[in-house]
């Protein structure tokens, strides 16, 4: 009799050890699942992102492992060294670079105006201030008592007075830390109205214009890029961040800075953040507006973040300098930045927050940005009434 009790009592405690056991076990799962770290946080420790570096030889790292195809963008980087040098005021080496690539593609004639154009002049990339008649001198750059934290670069088009002053009413109001500027081409147009009085009076009124004297339409938007890039390596090279957006765009300024704040140095001196394509191809429809004749380009695109929004850090505008120097023009400015990027050997970083495709339905809903940093596009008047919304104490979701 006490030998079938004993292992009766020796089965009861082992049940209950291994039913103690898995209770551990399961608390133990279930905080783990439960705890993720602050939001918009990389959830500890993180891999240090590469120093940039400049090989002598960029083709591997722009994909171009062996004989290039014939398309003439890759025909040129696999041949570049460095783009030509000269003033954009005269017909020197970069206006001679442009003829070449008219001359060599054989069918140039067929491609769009605009991209004809734009590669006539694209290695044309030094350009003076704009100045009216009147005189006047660019904006201030940044002393050693008010360098920015974070540089709100919008680019914008002349006739945009109403969406820059959208800017200024909302995300882009003055801030600590915060510093707005618009970068524009010049006001005198080509075929429109001639805006340099108003243009003259606004730079005046605000003095948040970065003006330059260039034909300012859309295959031009890069060379707002690489001037901006010099501008910041001469006049603000302290800034830490700089965020570069159209002026259709809606930031929420406080969650980016909570964001930067956050974020490990290793990303930090590194970054470029946005909402990243890393599958894009280019477009062959001839009369879409991304369109890319194959007599051009071939392959795919880098991965790159969307030109509707994204931010860089501001350590890296002198290495972003040098890399377009050695990576062949291309029309659309988001994906040469994305080419410098990675002929440094740095990739972005991709954030659930930016949103540069926003649904027009949903722009009645300011509930909808709560978790976003950025959309884009806005209009002006949404802007306005979405920003007094969240800025009203009485908003609830």
């Amino acid at each position: 009799m006490r030998c079938p009790k004993c292992l009766l009592c020796l089965s009861a405690l082992l049940t209950l050890l291994g039913l103690k056991v898995y209770i551990e076990w399961t608390s133990e799962s279930q905080l783990s699942k439960a705890y993720q770290g602050p939001r918009d946080t990389p959830p500890g420790p993180t891999p240090a992102s590469p120093e940039p570096t400049l090989p002598a030889n960029l083709s591997a790292r722009l994909g171009q492992s062996g004989p290039p195809p014939s398309a003439y963008w890759n025909q040129q980087q696999w041949q570049l060294g460095s783009l030509p040098s000269g003033d954009s005021a005269e017909a020197g080496d970069c206006r001679a670079w442009g003829a070449a690539a008219a001359a060599e593609i054989p069918d140039f004639e067929s491609y769009p105006k605009g991209l004809r154009r734009f590669l006539l002049s694209a290695a044309c990339r030094s350009f003076p201030p704009w100045r009216p008649v009147s005189g006047g001198s660019q904006v201030a750059g940044c002393s050693g008592t008010d360098v920015p934290y974070l540089l709100l670069a919008v680019k914008s088009e002349p006739g945009h007075f109403a969406e820059r002053q959208a800017v200024r009413e909302t995300w882009g109001s003055p801030a600590p830390g915060v510093r707005l500027l618009f970068l524009l081409g010049s006001p005198e147009g080509e075929a429109g109205p001639d805006l340099s009085s108003l243009v003259a009076w606004e730079r005046r009124r605000y003095s948040d214009l970065l003006l330059w004297d260039f034909l300012d339409v859309p295959f031009n938007r890069t060379l707002k890029d690489l001037l901006l890039l010099a501008w910041l390596d001469h006049h603000c090279p302290g800034v830490s961040f700089v965020l570069q957006a159209p002026d259709d765009a809606f930031l929420r300024t406080p969650a980016l800075l909570d964001h930067l704040r956050a974020l490990p140095p290793s990303w930090a001196r590194g970054l470029y953040l946005g909402e990243v394509f890393t599958q894009a191809k280019p477009l062959r429809k001839p009369r879409g507006p991304f369109y890319v004749p194959g007599s051009f380009f071939k392959g795919h695109y880098p991965a790159y973040a969307s030109g509707g929004g994204y931010v860089i850090a501001g350590s890296l505008a002198p290495w972003l300098l040098r890399a377009a120097t050695r990576v062949a023009p291309f029309p659309f400015d988001d994906v040469y930045t994305g080419l410098c990027f990675r002929a440094l050997g740095l990739a972005p970083r991709d954030h659930k927050g930016f949103r540069t495709a926003w649904p027009a339905d949903q722009t009645a809903d300011p509930c909808t940005l709560r978790d976003l940093l950025l959309v884009q596009p806005l209009s002006p008047q949404n802007s306005i009434r979405l920003w007094k919304q969240l800025q009203d104490p009485q908003f609830q979701c």
